[in-house]
């Protein structure tokens, strides 16, 4: 079984997961430097380390690490002694210590924008070397010129495109069409659909942020979430050609994907 095939498959099905790895071994012990076992988020999984209790046991470690979405390494004493170190002692007497590491695999987000004039081409070119998958919508032709071949592209009607869209909670929507009633239209069709994105950036002035809001609470209600809504968006790092603003953008994506706190946001407190 080739388990980065399974890894590969995983991924594509939009599942997590924690690939276990046997790195080393010191003395006798029932894994092998090279075995993996996969974790699916599922509770299921494929491969082994050897079985027994060690495989037991870096099971329920890798069940945690999938919660915690974090990766790390950790070694197991055969010995018969207390564990050395961070080790954690097994009772088994096969007289070695065998370490194992710990990857877990986690969803790429999506980022999803609407628009690709200068702004959405440029930002599509800096997510194009990071580990997101890139959906760009726009009503205009043919996919763009030199848009990278591992980023999707839809053409049509916004309205009717986001109706067919699987938006998930940690997506992030960037909406930089070529006039706010398109935008509009966008924004309107998300807050419709009831989606929950991790952010949606508008590509506005604050007056115009303010006029769309305003609207949207008058034509949907007034329960609408507007705490994920960064207009006007991206980190306030100064430029304003198209460069400049894509690279204002995607660091504020960045920042809110890593948790990152302290960054000035141009954002004005829509909530």
């Amino acid at each position: 079984m080739d388990m980065y095939e399974e890894v590969c498959k995983m991924k594509k099905n939009r599942q997590q997961g924690v690939l276990i790895t046997c790195v080393d071994r010191k003395g006798q012990g029932p894994s092998t430097v090279g075995k993996k076992i996969l974790l699916y988020s599922t509770g299921e999984f494929k491969g082994t380390i050897g079985g027994g209790e060690l495989e037991y046991l870096a099971l329920q470690k890798a069940k945690d690490l999938l919660k915690e979405q974090r990766s790390t390494i950790q070694s197991y004493d055969f010995t018969g002694g207390k564990g050395k170190g961070d080790s954690i002692s097994i009772n088994m007497i096969c007289g070695g210590i065998v370490t194992l590491y710990f990857e877990y695999i986690g969803l790429r987000p999506d980022v999803y924008i609407f628009g690709a004039g200068h702004v959405g081409k440029c930002i599509s070119t800096m997510l194009a070397g990071l580990d997101y998958r890139v959906v760009i919508i726009d009503d205009r032709g043919q996919r763009p010129e030199n848009m990278p071949e591992n980023q999707e592209f839809y053409c049509g009607n916004y309205s009717e495109i986001i109706r067919g869209l699987d938006f998930g909670d940690d997506c992030f929507i960037v909406v930089a069409a070529y006039n706010h009633d398109l935008e509009y239209e966008v924004l309107r069709g998300i807050y419709e659909k009831g989606c929950k994105p991790s952010y949606i950036g508008l590509l506005a002035s604050k007056n115009k942020a303010s006029y769309m809001v305003k609207r949207l609470r008058e034509e949907l209600g007034g329960e609408l979430d507007f705490g994920m809504l960064y207009a006007p968006v991206g980190l306030d790092i100064g430029g304003t050609s198209p460069q400049e603003i894509a690279i204002s953008i995607v660091s504020e994506i960045q920042a809110l994907r890593y948790k990152k706190e302290g960054q000035k946001h141009m954002t004005a407190d829509w909530a």
